[in-house]
């Protein structure tokens, strides 16, 4: 599957026809609110596009050695919305390592840097996370194995957020998104989680600021670990939401590009819905109490 993770080219922007007779709005919350009262589930596939700052180690290696990119995580899973938004989320999360990449970190960790040690055992494989029942739950090299473990108390979209920064479920998030929206009209062609194409769509689009989210969305908050340093207040963040048009989400995306000077530069995450299928998700059996590794989530790295 060959992802082009533009906003134009994710949300279906680009080249869209005037329509004959216009098509009625979309009430994107309202559709929302009657997907959580229904207990909707939803399957997801998510892409992660993030541009690291250079490090000056790759101009020290032989041409042509290094092979590949920095991370850029991939998520699949499925999640069950419920009164207040998500109420469960059960996620398989993969990060793409470059050789020299991996390098640098191992020779980080070496060098006793333990962020370095933790973030390396991230990338070692997939890891599966879930939560459910106000509980995060691991499995996977990171948390100690294949075993589910135990990770401590968490809201119950914690599985699913931390790449993706907008949680569309999130009626206090959605509404302040959608009121402040720069675009809000029909859209074009998007593809669903099985890459499925959804023709008649409509699309919202907007920007906001890192401080304008910490304080209109409470799973951002909690994201940051409830306290967002001045110094990244001002990042502006290129959000749109793509619906069918009942107003179903199909496509949520984020951009946003802090720069030099930041901990990451720029950051480009599109999530993608399925709206037919059914999920159970349960609490795992565990096997033991583990933490959450630094840097799992691309926003570990704006945490205080």
């Amino acid at each position: 599957m060959k992802w082009r993770l533009t906003m134009a080219g994710v949300l279906g922007l680009a080249a869209v026809p005037m329509p004959a007779q216009a098509a009625a709005a979309v009430d994107v919350v309202a559709a929302v609110q009657r997907l959580q009262a229904e207990g909707r589930a939803a399957k997801i596939f998510q892409y992660t596009a993030a541009d690291w700052p250079y490090d000056p180690r790759y101009a020290e290696m032989p041409r042509g050695y290094c092979k590949g990119g920095d991370e850029d995580p991939r998520m699949t899973g499925t999640m069950r919305l419920g009164p207040g938004g998500v109420v469960a989320a059960d996620m398989t999360r993969m990060l793409t390592f470059g050789n020299c990449r991996q390098q640098f970190l191992r020779d980080d960790a070496a060098g006793g840097d333990p962020r370095a040690a933790e973030f390396l055992k991230v990338g070692t494989g997939s890891h599966r996370v879930r939560s459910v029942g106000g509980v995060l739950y691991g499995a996977g090299p990171a948390y100690g194995g294949k075993s589910w473990m135990k990770l401590g108390s968490a809201p119950h979209s914690a599985a699913l957020y931390g790449d993706q920064i907008i949680d569309a479920f999130d009626l206090g998030t959605l509404k302040a998104l959608v009121a402040s929206a720069s675009m809000n009209k029909a859209g074009g062609t998007v593809h669903d989680a099985d890459d499925r194409a959804v023709k008649k769509t409509w699309s919202y689009r907007g920007t906001i600021t890192f401080s304008r989210l910490f304080k209109v969305s409470k799973p951002f908050r909690h994201m940051l670990g409830g306290r967002l340093n001045p110094k990244y207040g001002g990042i502006t963040i290129h959000w749109g939401i793509a619906t069918d048009m009942s107003g179903k989400p199909i496509v949520v995306q984020a951009v946003w590009r802090p720069g030099e000077g930041f901990p990451l530069q720029a950051a480009t995450v599109a999530t993608r819905f399925s709206w037919d299928v059914n999920a159970s998700i349960k609490a795992p059996r565990v096997s033991g109490k583990a933490r959450d590794p630094y840097g799992d989530d691309v926003i570990d790295l704006f945490r205080s």
